[in-house]
């Protein structure tokens, strides 16, 4: 796996420094055109194709495609969105490679069986599709055919991963030398289908100086490098200590916290709660320590031991006394030492209309984790697509930035930007959250990692979790299979099966 993401412009630079010597731009098309071909040929049978070709270079790579299974004796129908005279550049050269006939699009039946390869619009795409392109797509979502997109299905976004409502569902999306954004970022993932990445001679070594990069959330990031295990000379007080502040209400979200804090191999694990709450939490799990509070003003005397590294705010805590969890949370940024901060939910909300304040305190060791609710609430005039917006949010604040969702993104404002793939749809359920910001704030704790890698790891591990758990999961089963994510990432030898 490769993990950087290529946006279209940075895509554009890594064909062109690769064009040198004998390798031109066209060389590279027909690189592409034969390896969407050789997938088509190793991953179906033999079997009617219809090949819709536009008129950009997405089109040209469809030629190729079209001439290559045309030599294997295949049974090809090419269709052109325009006139092949009309091709310009490498389009128009590829045109030549195909010689049979070439249906209009006006004219073109969409097939009942066989295969479609959609080679219509590529990542140039940057107007809406209309007119007898736009009728032709459209009949493609009514075909049970599979399709096999290439680079991206038309009409789709290959920066943000937003669809016309034109875009096809591809079976499988064929694209070169690294995934894009769109790939990754919804509508875009679900449009593209399975993702395969071909390589056409874009070497790494071209790529470095076009960075910095996305990259896709795996265990090979650097976080991935870090040695997870407790060494057996260790104490408890070598892994790190939470403090996961308990609401009067909603105490399932703060215990559900505390206990994947606990799962994530913090070596203690403190919720402290208001004294009506307190058993609740004690009862919750025994594994948590608990200490009833009475004035929530005197949070801060609770994480005033420097053991006690880490805060976790927000989980279930109630907008109820508004002043007082504004309090807590700015004792805990500014605590002496400092102390790593997890951010979530009411603890973001509650600077809803006052966030200048906020952003004046937040640092790199604090760690924010919105859905996109809550971001809105704390930055309503940053626009754009999830990662630009994730980016200049962390920029502004000065904070790792966990914008939540089944894309979920994660920011630092050193420009680190990493997008996460992985995760089952079982993960919208109340309380996941909650689970979330509990891993992110018991590995951070542990001092493996700084605290943007701790966000990525924590993600990732949330999400395999959920696809460990399979159908039917809550958001209470996600602590019980962390062990298991342990074992892949400690000792990957028998790794668990994703649950069907």
């Amino acid at each position: 796996m490769t993990s950087e993401i290529l946006s279209t412009h940075q895509m554009k630079l890594a064909e062109q420094a690769a064009c040198t010597g004998k390798t031109t731009s066209f060389t590279l098309m027909q690189r592409a055109g034969k390896a969407v071909a050789e997938e088509i040929i190793s991953r179906y049978s033999k079997q009617p194709v219809l090949v819709l070709c536009g008129m950009g270079n997405n089109g040209g790579d469809g030629f190729i495609v079209a001439a290559a299974l045309k030599k294997k004796n295949w049974d090809v129908t090419l269709a052109c969105a325009v006139d092949t005279h009309d091709l310009q550049g490498d389009a128009s050269r590829a045109a030549e490679t195909w010689r049979d006939d070439i249906i209009t699009f006006e004219d073109l039946e969409i097939p009942e069986e066989g295969l479609i390869v959609d080679a219509v619009f590529g990542t140039g795409l940057s107007r809406p599709v209309e007119g007898q392109i736009y009728e032709t797509l459209i009949s493609l979502r009514e075909t049970d055919c599979p399709i096999i997109a290439i680079d991206v299905p038309s009409g789709m976004n290959a920066d943000t991963g937003e669809c016309q409502d034109c875009t096809p569902q591809a079976e499988i999306t064929i694209t070169f030398a690294r995934k894009k954004p769109g790939h990754l970022l919804l509508p875009g993932r679900q449009a593209s289908g399975e993702i395969i990445v071909a390589d056409i001679g874009i070497a790494d070594d071209i790529l470095p100086p076009i960075g910095p990069f996305m990259m896709e959330n795996s265990s090979e990031l650097p976080w991935g490098e870090a040695d997870f295990d407790k060494p057996i000379y260790a104490h408890k007080y070598h892994h790190g200590h939470v403090v996961v502040l308990g609401g009067r209400g909603m105490t399932g979200a703060s215990s559900l916290a505390a206990s994947a804090a606990l799962r994530m191999g913090a070596g203690l694990v403190t919720v402290v709660a208001p004294a009506n709450t307190a058993i609740i939490h004690q009862l919750q799990n025994p594994s948590l320590l608990v200490e009833p509070i009475g004035e929530l003003a005197r949070f801060k005397e609770h994480i005033k031991d420097p053991r006690r590294n880490a805060v976790l705010i927000g989980c279930g805590a109630g907008l109820d006394n508004i002043g007082a969890l504004k309090k807590i949370v700015f004792d805990s940024v500014q605590a002496t030492p400092q102390k790593i901060c997890v951010l979530d939910a009411d603890a973001l909300s509650v600077f809803e209309g006052d966030t200048k304040i906020l952003m004046s305190v937040l640092g790199a060791h604090c760690i924010l984790t919105p859905h996109e609710g809550e971001f809105a609430r704390l930055f309503p005039d940053i626009k754009g697509s999830k990662p630009e917006r994730a980016f200049a949010a962390a920029k502004r604040s000065g904070a790792v930035i966990v914008l939540k969702g089944a894309d979920t993104i994660i920011a630092s404002p050193d420009s680190r930007l990493v997008i996460n793939s992985n995760g089952s749809g079982w993960l919208a359920t109340a309380g996941t959250g909650d689970v979330l910001a509990g891993m992110i704030a018991g590995l951070a704790a542990r001092g493996l990692l700084d605290p943007f890698e701790a966000a990525c790891a924590a993600v990732w591990m949330h999400a395999r979790a959920s696809e460990l758990a399979g159908a039917g999961m809550i958001s209470s089963d996600l602590a019980g299979h962390i062990p298991a994510v342990w074992k892949e990432l400690i000792d990957p030898q028998e790794e668990p099966e994703t649950a069907e």
